[in-house]
């Protein structure tokens, strides 16, 4: 009974972050970037067509191809013209239609992220029973893997993937050798197969790999490194090209001709893509300033703001504990080894242009799981057995209670530092409001039978949820607005001071706190307008009025 419970603590755990996922996945409209992998997926599905979207590598691809077959046959038929795929698999069908193809394209990603858990569940084993429940229990109830992993994008499948690579490293370092070497290579192929960060990945398991090997006193000699170096370059070779169907032509940059024939050729040219976008910028916001060449300090304001004030606890919770009582050195070389990939994936995102919110550091999160799970461990040695896990429970209990509190509004989670959901848009709003509630806003609007209102989108077919709208006006009217929060603290589609007029007050309602709601009539147009030059208003875009 005693080795069946860590089997239960985790069936349950996994059992719970489905329901989650699924809840979620149900709930949400399509955000931003779906519309294009689920055009991708499918045009790879019925045509073999890999060149369309190839800056996203292809495996998620696949997952949603496969998931939007199993509820709808008729992703076989999608035409091949590129500009109708998306109309085809999506904006085609009825609202029911909708949610139920983005559900069955979702169920894959939800899978993936069950079992990217599991998978980190079993190498956090290897510290014991406690850390790996710890483990668990903080990827399972994390905001951002439950945001994420409910989504038809890329992010919670690298994530998962990284899971994979994560334990298949351990297994490696336990008995070094061709085959658990093969392994680690096939899983780092797979994850770069779902997203080109996974790369950052790659020297470190090399350089784990070396250190793992010479400590288990180099069996086999040189030959057998050799060996075992070959199995994983190979390995993850042969899994990459075979998520693209061992397919070889010329790799062609945006802008060029092809130049080198190769395999896996989109892959290639979705690299140089993204190569190319990544040193163009990405106009970012953080902290009222909006730039496209970022700030150095970015991620670490998403991690300060959009992870849990329980999972930030737990960290300090482990510091507390070296302070007290250092770690042994093999302890520190292990943590160094978890912790190599988030610092260079940090390094390197910290250094770019492109910073578009915390979904793109989001495959650093199970290693910080891990290394936060081992927290338990030291607490125990340090502060006794009853006080050490009472100070790890509570942490994590407070994670868990922070995270379901927003339940399924994952998107626009913001810890209590940024003032949770209503007040984090202040801070970082990019990549937190997505489009995803324009359902709700649709279902709001027929049940309270508001012919027009004037909507300030930022993505998607806002008229096939239902919602009847004209683009918000920049001047003073009477009416019902619906304002995407994107749009008003970071507009895009719409002119700073824009809105201006209408945002000197709070609005009156929040859809999945991504929609702000404000119905004007004539009296509150005047208060309005006295208001408009007060200097404390809800939100101001634009420069004050004269």
């Amino acid at each position: 009974m005693a080795r069946a419970r860590p089997w239960l603590a985790a069936a349950v755990l996994a059992a719970l972050q489905g329901a989650l996922l699924v809840d979620t996945a149900w709930d949400k409209s399509e955000v931003g970037d779906e519309p294009t992998y689920l055009a991708a997926a499918a045009l790879a599905f019925a045509h073999r067509d890999l060149d369309f979207n190839r800056e996203a590598p292809v495996l998620p691809k696949w997952g949603f191809a496969l998931g939007l077959r199993a509820v709808d046959p008729s992703v076989a038929q999608t035409p091949a013209r590129r500009d109708w795929a998306a109309t085809h698999v999506l904006w085609s069908k009825t609202v029911d239609g909708m949610r139920r193809d983005l559900l069955g394209a979702r169920m894959a990603t939800i899978l993936m992220t069950i079992l990217g858990g599991l998978c980190l569940w079993r190498a956090a084993s290897r510290f014991g029973p406690g850390p790996a429940l710890v483990t668990h229990a903080l990827w399972c109830v994390s905001p951002s893997i439950l945001a994420n992993g409910a989504l038809a994008t890329l992010d919670g499948w690298v994530t998962a993937f990284l899971c994979v690579v994560i334990l298949a490293a351990v297994r490696y370092c336990e008995a070094p050798g061709p085959l658990r070497a093969a392994a680690w290579g096939a899983a780092l192929g797979l994850a770069a197969a779902c997203k080109v960060t996974s790369l950052a990945a790659v020297p470190v398991a090399l350089m784990v790999g070396a250190v793992a090997w010479k400590r288990q006193g180099r069996p086999g000699g040189l030959p057998a490194a050799w060996k075992a170096a070959g199995a994983f370059a190979a390995s993850g070779f042969l899994a990459l090209w075979a998520a693209y169907l061992l397919s070889t032509g010329p790799v062609t940059a945006a802008e060029g001709p092809g130049f080198v024939l190769a395999p896996f050729p989109q892959w290639w040219g979705g690299l140089l893509q993204q190569w190319g976008v990544a040193g163009a910028g990405h106009s970012t916001y953080l902290f009222g300033e909006v730039r496209s060449t970022g700030w150095w300090w970015f991620y670490l304001a998403a991690l300060a703001l959009k992870t849990t004030i329980g999972a930030q606890a737990l960290a300090l919770v482990r510091l507390a504990a070296w302070a007290r009582r250092r770690p042994l050195p093999a302890e520190r070389w292990t943590d160094a080894a978890i912790l190599a990939y988030p610092a260079v994936l940090l390094l390197l995102l910290s250094v770019g242009r492109t910073q578009t919110g915390i979904r793109y550091l989001l495959p650093a999160f199970p290693f910080a799981m891990l290394w936060a799970g081992r927290a338990l461990t030291d607490a125990v040695r340090a502060f006794g057995p009853a006080a050490g896990r009472a100070a790890v429970a509570v942490a994590v209990l407070a994670s868990a209670a922070e995270s379901l509190a927003v339940h399924p509004h994952h998107l626009m989670f913001f810890n209590l530092w940024a003032g949770g959901p209503l007040g984090g848009p202040r801070y970082l709003i990019l990549g937190d409001d997505w489009g995803q509630d324009q359902r709700r806003l649709g279902e709001w609007q027929a049940a309270n039978h508001i012919p027009t209102i004037y909507y300030a989108e930022y993505s998607g077919m806002p008229r096939r949820w239902g919602i009847n709208y004209k683009p918000a006006p920049c001047e003073p009217k009477v009416g019902v607005f619906a304002l995407q929060a994107v749009e008003v603290h970071r507009p895009r589609r719409t002119d700073p001071g824009c809105l201006d007029w209408l945002t000197v007050e709070p609005p009156d309602e929040r859809l999945g706190y991504s929609i702000y709601i404000y119905v004007v009539d004539r009296e509150r147009l005047q208060r309005l307008a006295t208001e408009r030059a007060t200097a404390r208003p809800f939100w101001r875009s634009g420069a004050p009025s004269p």
